[in-house]
């Protein structure tokens, strides 16, 4: 029943009638698998329409050296799969289970099926993947215009919002994650990714564990996450000095260190 309730908190598909989610959960079946699971290859027949209800699913591919890259995590309450089946085309990603996970898997013929008994379905799937592309271009955005420091402290956030828990004081992201997954999210090597990581540690606002991340302080990571661009900007320009005050919600002690080791390299 929990693995069900957060599925039905996930914003898209608790959006959608109680005649059409009961529809759909009558023609899933649960599949369980452990992490590192491999769930479809790219360039593989797309099979299944899926939809999470605990774990995390990793979309991603290989790159020719052989280093696994990571475009996206996947969590309780989100669904994907369905772009392939619609249009027949093979999957274009690897997707591997991040964590043990519990899934919810619709087959192509009865997802067609749906799409057929179910008008709001087609419309559904239409709402969905322009929610992907906002994303999309919100990620795209910020990996061209945004400064490494904004973008690791956005897709930290992303996380804790996923798959945050609250304990004691601070937010555990309950997820395996490597600085090699988050350097390949936010577009920046390891090794300034780890001493990024290392440098919001010293400042209070996360805690880093064996491969796994705590937010403490998501006021102050959020105010860093939407500090104006062009402050940040001001800070890399050699020589140059600060012609505006950073932003009232932003503590000052230790974001021009920050800085010097997140400013964008030529």
């Amino acid at each position: 029943m929990d693995e069900l309730a957060s599925l039905q908190a996930g914003a898209w598909f608790g959006s959608l009638s109680e005649t059409l989610r009961c529809a759909v959960l009558a023609r899933a079946r649960v599949h369980r698998v452990a992490a590192g699971a491999v769930l479809a290859r790219r360039g593989s027949p797309a099979t299944d329409w899926i939809g999470v209800l605990r774990g995390a699913v990793r979309l991603g591919t290989v790159l020719r050296d052989g280093r696994p890259f990571t475009l996206d995590l996947v969590g309780p309450g989100q669904w994907f799969g369905d772009i392939a089946l619609i249009d027949g085309k093979p999957n274009d990603l690897d997707v591997v289970a991040q964590a043990p996970a519990a899934l919810l898997m619709v087959s192509q013929p009865d997802m067609r099926g749906l799409m057929a008994d179910h008008p709001e379905l087609r419309d559904a799937f239409v709402v969905l993947n322009c929610q992907r592309l906002r994303h999309m271009f919100r990620r795209f955005e910020e990996l061209h215009t945004l400064p490494l420091a904004q973008r690791l402290a956005r897709q930290v956030l992303r996380l804790g919002r996923h798959f945050g828990r609250v304990c004691e004081d601070e937010l555990r992201i309950e997820l395996r994650i490597s600085q090699s997954d988050l350097a390949a999210m936010v577009g920046g090597s390891r090794q300034r990714v780890n001493t990024a990581l290392r440098q919001l540690q010293a400042l209070g606002l996360i805690r880093l564990g064996e491969a796994r991340l705590a937010l403490l302080d998501a006021a102050q990571l959020q105010a860093l996450a939407d500090a104006d661009a062009g402050w940040w900007m001001q800070l890399s320009r050699r020589g140059g000095r600060r012609t505006a005050a950073p932003p009232a919600s932003l503590r000052s002690d230790g974001i021009d260190d920050l800085y010097r080791v997140w400013a964008p390299r030529a």
